[in-house]
């Protein structure tokens, strides 16, 4: 059923790359995200494509332009509330690009509800009260939905940018040219729209059936946010089949790497220091002391710019079912941790890493 999606996936590659400065897979990543939007009635989950840059100029104003040249019914904002997300959905059903989010997301946690539900098709609903009576009514929330921001999404964030696929965009090297995207450029890249929705209406139902198969590394999440993309590319043939399973595992694998929820992070940093300092044991007072040290972390200023206390790490632990306990430290007792306490939470969420053997009593 590809009907000559490979070469337009190519084409959307070659014209990405024409006008922006992209990391490693972007351009691939979004070319299956653009023909998605074409036909994500056909997935069970539609994900959010993250676009975020350290500093303005990198490009992320460009990108959005051109998806709103590309995908499907395109909706662009640069600032909106949570009521007009879901009822803009539910009268245009469009592909929402969102600019400027760094603006206004922070401590807006309803906006986050009705992102976050829209990535899954059984859960794209939000139920409100209008009129004069009050009656209730159901809104859809079923939508392709980008976001552009400067910097990480803020703490507590996490949700979304766990149903994202994340484009890090960063500002071009001087020794480095793209084309300026005119009007001109824009009117011609427009020209590639109608093919992708012809092929998307063609096809969805092959897709509907569809059943890739998900490489064994990804995640739950990874695994939701990559199916719909998966069966385009094999649909598509050619190289695309295993070019974007690649491609899934590298960004999956990336975005392990650079972000994490605030609950992992803290446990993956307490593992690297039960290993590092050898030992199976370790006083609160010092295990926070480890935490602030670390300098590419949070923990240093992590409440209203102090340092983590040992009341705020037992409360971060605490989901874990972690508690701090009376612990011997040669012939004295105090306030600590066990590193057996902690391995029931490393299996259950982090990725395997080689821990080293308890020290000799």
């Amino acid at each position: 059923c590809g009907g000559g999606l490979a070469p337009l996936l190519d084409e959307l590659v070659v014209t990405l790359d024409r006008f922006l400065f992209l990391p490693s897979h972007a351009a691939e990543a979004s070319a299956l995200w653009i023909v998605h939007t074409h036909a994500f009635d056909a997935a069970d989950h539609t994900p959010r494509l993250d676009i975020s840059s350290p500093e303005k100029r990198c490009g992320k104003s460009t990108l959005l332009k051109l998806l709103n040249a590309l995908v499907a019914h395109p909706v662009l904002a640069s600032n909106i509330t949570a009521a007009a997300t879901f009822r803009v959905i539910e009268q245009d059903h469009p592909t929402l690009l969102i600019d400027e989010a760094d603006t206004f997301l922070t401590n807006n946690e309803t906006l986050r509800s009705v992102l976050n539900s829209g990535h899954s098709r059984n859960l794209a609903f939000v139920i409100r009260c209008e009129g004069e009576q009050n009656e209730t009514r159901r809104f859809s929330t079923w939508a392709p939905v980008a976001v552009a921001h400067i910097g990480s999404f803020p703490q507590g964030f996490s949700t979304l940018d766990d149903r994202s696929i994340r484009i890090d965009m960063e500002r071009k090297p001087e020794a480095v040219r793209v084309t300026r995207l005119t009007r001109q450029w824009l009117s011609a890249v427009e020209q590639l729209a109608p093919k992708i929705a012809r092929w998307g209406k063609d096809n969805l139902d092959a897709l509907k059936n569809s059943d890739p198969e998900i490489p064994d590394s990804l995640d739950d999440r990874a695994a939701d946010n990559w199916r719909p993309l998966l069966a385009i590319a094999d649909a598509a043939g050619g190289d695309w089949p295993s070019r974007a399973r690649d491609i899934a595992v590298a960004l999956s694998d990336s975005r392990a790497e650079k972000d994490s929820s605030t609950g992992s992070m803290l446990l993956s940093d307490i593992r690297d220091i039960f290993q590092q300092k050898n030992t199976d044991r370790l006083r609160s007072s010092h295990l926070c002391t480890a935490l602030e040290e670390m300098e590419t972390r949070p923990w240093g200023e992590f409440y209203r710019g102090e340092p983590i206390t040992p009341t705020k790490l037992a409360k971060l632990l605490e989901p874990f079912k972690i508690e701090p306990g009376s612990v011997r430290f040669s012939d004295k007792t105090a306030k600590g941790y066990k590193l057996e306490w902690f391995q029931s939470a490393f299996e259950r969420y982090l990725a395997p890493k080689t821990t080293p053997a308890s020290p000799p009593a």
